[in-house]
């Protein structure tokens, strides 16, 4: 999504649009970048296909939750 709203110079509202989703989506799609790395790769384990449980918002709330800004 970042490197779509470089190449084509999109501002967050023009992406979504073009996407079919929320501006607020998008933005919280680009904040999931600001994530630790550590953090990123956690919840890369937890996986998100249809042959396991779907990572949800809740679930990364508990691992979120309590942990310290870096």
């Amino acid at each position: 999504m970042k490197l779509e709203m470089e190449l084509n110079d999109l501002s967050k509202a023009q992406l979504a649009r073009k996407l079919g989703i929320s501006r607020a989506r998008v933005t919280q799609m680009l904040n999931l970048l600001k994530l630790p790395e550590e953090l990123i790769e956690e919840v890369e384990r937890m996986g998100d296909y249809w042959g396991r449980r779907v990572v949800t918002e809740r679930m990364l709330r508990k691992n979120v939750h309590g942990r310290k800004k870096p």
